[in-house]
């Protein structure tokens, strides 16, 4: 599959953005806390790669420090209006930079068995982002 553009924005309408993805490439289910309680779908996107449509001003800012490092790894983009994550933002070189983690379930006009098919889990609970966790029954 190659690079398709897709429309993307949170419940209410506030914030949308496009964003060129490759679905080949994957989507990712983590187990890290703030992943597995929101039950986080997200596919990786480098940062000149998405555009915001409308909402800058209607987006929020949500940074965590997991345990096991000194800084966050993610800034995490919300809705002020309705609350939907609709992405986090990120720096790492082991990524290629600057990117976004794009929330699967914001995009539109995406096909279901692509999706299926791209899911990757990662044991972001213990670091280890290069391997599935034993149990993903409930990502």
């Amino acid at each position: 599959m190659a690079m398709k553009s897709y429309n993307g924005g949170c419940h209410c309408g506030a914030v949308r953005f496009e964003a060129d993805i490759d679905l080949a490439k994957g989507t990712t289910r983590c187990n890290c806390s703030i992943c597995f309680k929101s039950r986080a779908w997200f596919t990786l996107v480098k940062a000149d790669n998405l555009r915001m449509i409308v909402g800058d001003d209607a987006v929020a800012d949500y940074q965590w420090t997991p345990p096991s490092r000194s800084e966050p790894n993610l800034h995490y983009h919300f809705c002020r209006t309705c609350g939907v994550r609709v992405f986090a933002q990120g720096d790492q070189e082991a990524l290629g930079g600057r990117f976004y983690a794009v929330a699967v379930a914001t995009l539109e006009d995406t096909d279901a068995d692509e999706l299926a098919a791209s899911i990757k889990y990662v044991d972001g609970r213990h670091d280890h982002y290069d391997r599935q966790p034993e149990d993903i029954r409930l990502l």
